[in-house]
Formats: C-alpha cells, structure tokens, sequence
C-alpha cells in the first residue's frame, strides 16, 4: 500500500486539477516532497485543457445573470498576492480555497459579504466617532441601512454576494509559490517563550495573484421600483470595492495580502502604480461626492485622478439637489500626498465681491494714495 502512495506522486504532473492534486498526491512530508506538490499544482492550473474548459464555465457563469438586470459586476486585480483559506483543513500546514469543479481560485460570496458588513459597520457607520451624524450611524451593525444590505437572524439582507471568478486571461500563473517563516513556533503553540536563538521555520505555501469577477445582485422584495433596487446594489458594490481596497480579504491582510483594486492602478507586475501629484491649492478639479461624510456632517469628495479624498469645507453651499456620486467642479483648498480639502466655487457675484478692494473710513479704497 505504501508503495501504490509513493507511485501517485510520479503521476501527478499530468493532472488538470491542482485542488485534487494537493489533497491527494502528497506522497510524504518532506520539504523537498511538498515543494514538488506546489510545483505540481502550479502546473495544473496552467495547463491549456483546462484553460479550455474554463473559459466555456465562465462564459456560462456569466450568462446566469444575463434574465436579471438588477446586478453589478466588476473586474478586480490582486495588488500583489491573495490567499482565501489559509487555515482551512489540509493535508499540508496551508489551505487555499480552490473551485470544487475546476480546481482554480475562488473567492467565496461569504467571505465578500462578511468583510462589507465589518467595514460598513467601522468605517462608513463610523463606529469609534461618538459624534457620527445620522446618516453614518444608519450604517452600523444593527442599524436600518446595514440590516437592510446584509440582514438580520431573521433574513439575509437584500443584495447577494456572489463567489468572485478569476477571469480565464488570468488562469495561467496564477498560483504563485510564496514563503512564510515563523520563528518562534514553541511560543506559539504556548511551549516555551521566544529567544533568540530561536531558528526560522521556513513553510511553503501557494498564493493567488489575477484578476477577478465580483458579482452582486438585487435579492429583495420583487415589488421594488428598479431605480430603487439598482441604487442599493450600487451602493453595495461602492462599498465592497472600498474595503477591498482598504482592508482586503482572506488571510495575512496585516502584511499586505488580498488588496484588490481596478486593474489600471496595477503595472505590468501587479504593484500599484505611482499615484499622480495632488492638485494645487486654487485650482478647480473635478471630483465625485461620497456617501461617507465629515463628523460634523458635511460633504466629502474625492478628486479621481490622485485618489485623494476630503471634506468639502463650505458643505452648506454645495446645491441640495446634489448626491452621493455626483461629479462636481470644486476649488482645492489644499493638498499634499496625503490629504485634501475643497471647497464648492462662489457664485460669479459672489466672487467679485470678495475680489473688490475694501472702502477706508473716507471712502478711499484701502491701499490707494492720498489724492
């Protein structure tokens, strides 16, 4: 039996489905073994059968949500590396959650849900800001927007996150073969406490990097006016895409992992590309309103091209008319790398007055000589 083990692992390399190859083929855990199983499962995922059959899946993926005109979509690249199940069950130290049927990256609709209910809860609920205005506190766990997007124990909210593909173009390279070095396993597993002369323990593991196809649809009440359920799904994908962003999903987030972003802010290498030189103080951009606001309850904005966003410092003078996700002309008030501030131009009447020169006491106009 243990010689039929041992023969699997000579015949795995031929294999099209890495997810079955690193539960099943794994012949002994040597070091040199399980790198060869990396290997192994690295090669399957590009091999150009199942490239092939993929991209018919996908396709069909795809089309499932042509009869439903209440979804959003987006295309997402990894900034780097991804890993989803990292702790999951395995007959190596690592997991990574593959598709069942096709053995590539997946990342599962409740891992997508459950990271926007925890970042609408902190961030655009506003959860550490005693004076958060109402329109941000309507967003924490509890509240009527956040239960309305993601439920209660009694229902599962109106919008459904669906599992994220990795688009076909990405399919190839896209297990990568990454390294983790814990140093100090016996304090971790509460053994003995960490010295220095403690040695690194060099794991291998597979990471993802590609592109991925989020999808979120309308699932509440059939009776809903479509602009009213279009406009919810937008705003679930709006904050989905801020937490990938920002937090990122699966495993090792503190160290980097699982940003995804818009494919045009990565270079050729998956890094993020330089961002582009804040405005200057004066100048009038165009911006887009946000839905997250100031503490005090004024309007944010953010200026697209430097990715920079920040409040609207006369918010009482943008138009009332005006809503999240509007673009507006704003003058910048300042900015540097890393932060600024508008404010909403004056009326050309307005503006002129506050050019004109002050009157004196006689009536002269202050810097004027003496006639």
């Amino acid at each position: 039996m243990r010689r039929a083990i041992i023969n699997l692992g000579t015949e795995r390399n031929r294999g099209t489905h890495a997810g079955l190859i690193l539960q099943r083929y794994l012949a002994d855990q040597s070091n040199p073994e399980r790198r060869a199983l990396l290997g192994a499962a690295r090669q399957a995922a590009s091999s150009e059968s199942l490239r092939t059959l993929y991209a018919h899946a996908f396709a069909r993926w795809a089309q499932s949500f042509s009869k439903d005109n209440t979804h959003r979509s987006e295309r997402l690249a990894v900034a780097g590396r991804l890993v989803v199940g990292l702790g999951s069950e395995s007959v190596l130290e690592t997991g990574l959650r593959l598709h069942h049927t096709y053995g590539v990256p997946i990342i599962p609709g409740s891992a997508l849900k459950g990271l926007a209910s925890h970042y609408c809860h902190e961030v655009w609920g506003q959860r550490h800001n005693e004076n958060a205005s109402q329109a941000n506190t309507s967003f924490r766990r509890g509240e009527k927007y956040h239960s309305l997007l993601f439920g209660t124990t009694e229902d599962g909210g109106v919008i459904t996150f669906h599992d994220a593909w990795l688009v076909p173009e990405s399919l190839s390279g896209s297990l990568c073969l990454d390294v983790m070095t814990p140093h100090h396993p016996k304090w971790q597993t509460n053994e003995a406490p960490p010295t220095d002369f403690d040695s690194p323990n060099p794991v291998s593991f597979l990471s993802v990097t590609g592109t991925f196809e989020v999808r979120l649809s309308w699932s509440g009440p059939a009776a809903t006016p479509r602009d009213r359920a279009e406009a919810w799904t937008e705003l679930a994908m709006q904050l989905l895409r801020e937490a990938l962003a920002e937090w990122g999903v699966g495993g090792k987030t503190s160290s980097g992992y699982g940003r995804l972003v818009d494919a045009e802010s990565l270079d050729n290498g998956g890094q993020p590309v330089e961002a582009a030189a804040p405005p200057k103080a004066g100048e009038l951009v165009d911006a887009r309103l946000l839905e997250q606001r100031t503490k005090s309850g004024g309007w944010r904005a953010m200026h697209e091209t430097s990715g920079l966003s920040g409040p609207i410092q006369n918010s009482a003078e943008v138009p009332a008319d005006k809503k999240a996700g509007d673009q507006l002309k704003l003058v910048v008030a300042f900015a540097n790398a890393r932060e600024i501030a508008f404010r909403y131009p004056a009326p050309p009447d307005q503006a002129r007055a506050q050019r004109a020169p002050k009157k004196g006491r006689a009536g002269r106009a202050k810097g004027n000589p003496k006639k």
